[in-house]
């Protein structure tokens, strides 16, 4: 699953002296937290490690963690996101911001080493001469990606450890806007004799900006084997390079009793890349499961050739297609699975041939980037993130409006409002909850509420909801704030949701062009009013047919008919009279839910309508 990881413009600074110069409020881009530096040794240092690696090392980073039993990490972090065209499924990213958030200096111009990814040690003390001399490490790194790009005197290093214990710099990147965001470089050296001792190590270093997340730099499919030389580039292994992405575009996740197949249909996209210097016929297979059972929902590929064949060094998309019957409508909230499956035919990496036996060494085992997956949670709630938060936006404007656009697939009762808020500093500080049915109108909510303490930065602050608010089709949902500092929002950068965003700080409404992600704002909806609604009504009264479409007749002796909506505005509706009683033209009419409010002398008395 996705993990912590990651263009719109980076140049918001760590701290408020950053935009000393601005002379009006903007919504940013900001890193995760603005809370202060750890003071702890154990949180800005390498841990110490008495474990040992071996040849081959490698790593794709594709298990969606950074493992301990390869690396030492200062501050790099996993991601399935910030890179642009990765080598394979996942990767790791270096910048100036340690593993909590913070940054490695509170001066805003200071530079020096940042983040850090040190392998684990590895004995080279009983290399043949052979071996010795066909001693290579390759690697794949891009600049920038999604996050910010690295200046002309920002670097990436990667040095070796010598039998003195002295990091050497064996290889060095200078950044630059010359430097591609598209796609990864690959870089291959030699680790010359004097390095094959018994505790060689290799690191690599961010070197740039300490004040906040830049100058960032990201690593992927790491390799140091014997056996190579300065051409050895390919690998027999096909990749997936993506997690599957969400065919309910743009959600991520959907209320269960929300979904209706007719209005929400698309496709599961994904991607392999062929790091082999030879084509290569490959299936994949598609499946859509019950998390908690496991039970097949649908499989919309089985065993599908890839067409045409896949050749050398080739990347492609592949899309899978959701079947029309699809049904996921349910009686209770879930979690929905897909999960992707390249057949490829990888296996083991290849030690030798002998003849007609090949030797595999197990150590690496090129299928584990051939299958990815993802969680559609079909719970209460719409959102267009992941759950996981690469940075935050803000405004920094006291009274300034942030808000979040949402489109619902059916009508529904507002029952309350997550949002992510990322620094923790900000636990305890008020805002103004507030809901839209229209930017051009006054809110339909507006509680003062306050950001609770919780477990960190994947965890999302719940506010509910105790006023009946229905809503449908286009709403907003948001808050005010009471405070000049940047409030920092979670912003997942799986996707690109910015066009939703909303913001005011200067009296008026503008839509956010400049950052981009989906930003962790999520409305959570009921079936039902969140307060009981009484009702008076009169047995001898029929509304038919309910839900409506059209034509909505009333049977019964009436002497005033009115039509409200579920925020007590009255609405107009053409009445039409035959023998039978009143009848409701409802043609055109927004679907949703309404009252209907009937008149019989001194009494009233309501129903409830639906709307198709």
């Amino acid at each position: 699953m996705a993990e912590r990881g990651i263009v719109g413009f980076f140049c918001f600074l760590l701290i408020c002296f950053a935009f000393q110069n601005e002379t009006q409020a903007q919504f940013h881009q900001l890193p995760l937290s603005l809370s202060q530096p750890e003071t702890k040794p154990a949180s800005s240092q390498l841990r110490v490690q008495q474990e040992m690696a071996s040849l081959p090392f490698w790593d794709d980073f594709s298990s969606g963690e950074i493992s301990a039993d390869k690396w030492l990490s200062k501050g790099t972090l996993h991601s399935y996101t910030i890179g642009n065209n990765p080598p394979s499924l996942g990767m790791v990213f270096l910048d100036g911001m340690d593993a909590g958030g913070n940054p490695y200096s509170r001066s805003r111009l200071e530079n020096g080493e940042g983040d850090e990814l040190q392998s684990l040690p590895i004995d080279l003390s009983g290399l043949n001469g052979e071996d010795q001399n066909s001693l290579f490490i390759s690697f794949f790194w891009q600049a920038g990606g999604k996050g910010e790009m690295p200046d002309s005197q920002d670097a990436l290093v990667l040095s070796f450890l010598d039998g003195e214990g002295n990091w050497i710099p064996a290889w060095t990147q200078d950044g630059g806007e010359e430097l591609s965001t598209d796609g990864f470089q690959q870089a291959i050296l030699p680790v010359p004799a004097a390095f094959q001792h018994a505790n060689f190590q290799f690191k690599f270093t961010q070197s740039g900006r300490l004040s906040g997340p830049f100058d960032t730099w990201i690593l992927d499919y790491i390799l140091l084997n014997t056996g190579r030389n300065e051409q050895d580039l390919f690998t027999n292994d096909r990749s997936l390079t993506r997690l599957p992405g969400s065919p309910f575009a743009p959600y991520y996740a959907i209320p269960y009793f929300e979904f209706d197949p007719e209005m929400v249909s698309g496709t599961i996209q994904n991607q392999f890349n062929n790091l082999a210097n030879r084509f290569r016929a490959m299936e994949y297979t598609v499946e859509l499961r019950d998390l908690a059972t496991g039970n097949l929902i649908a499989r919309p590929d089985q065993n599908t050739p890839v067409n045409p064949v896949a050749q050398a060094g080739e990347r492609r998309d592949f899309f899978s297609t959701l079947p029309e019957d699809l049904e996921l409508m349910a009686d209770n909230a879930f979690d929905l699975e897909i999960a992707v499956q390249l057949m490829a035919g990888d296996d083991f990496l290849v030690a030798s041939i002998e003849g007609q036996d090949t030797v595999f060494n197990e150590a690496v085992d090129f299928r584990v980037n051939d299958t990815s997956s993802t969680i559609i949670p079909f719970q209460d709630y719409y959102a267009y993130d992941n759950g996981h938060a690469d940075y935050a936006a803000g405004i920094n404007q006291r009274g300034g409006m942030l808000a979040l656009e949402y489109t619902t697939l059916n009508p529904g009762y507002l029952s309350g409002i997550s949002i992510n808020f990322t620094n923790l500093a900000q636990r305890g500080n008020a805002i103004e909850l507030m809901v839209w049915d229209s930017l051009e109108n006054e809110p339909l909510l507006r509680e003062e509420v306050l950001i609770p303490e919780d477990d960190g930065l994947a965890s999302f602050a719940y506010f509910p909801i105790d006023t009946n608010i229905l809503v449908q089709d286009t709403f907003y949902v948001g808050f005010a704030q009471y405070s000049n500092d940047y409030l920092h929002v979670g912003l997942d950068k799986s996707g690109d949701t910015g066009e939703k965003v909303h913001f005011n700080v200067l009296g008026s409404w503008q839509q956010n062009e400049e950052v981009s992600g989906n930003l962790m704002i999520r409305p959570h909806l009921s079936q039902v009013p969140v307060q009981e609604i009484s009702e008076e009504t009169d047995p001898e009264i029929h509304l038919y047919p309910n839900p409506v479409v059209d034509r909505l007749r009333i049977s019964g002796q009436v002497t005033g008919v009115a039509v409200f909506d579920f925020q007590g505005r009255e609405i107009k509706v053409p009445q039409e009279g035959d023998k039978n009683g009143e009848i409701l033209n409802f043609t055109g009419v927004q679907k949703g839910m309404y009252l209907i409010k009937f008149i019989q002398g001194d009494h009233s008395f309501t129903k409830r309508i639906i709307v198709k």
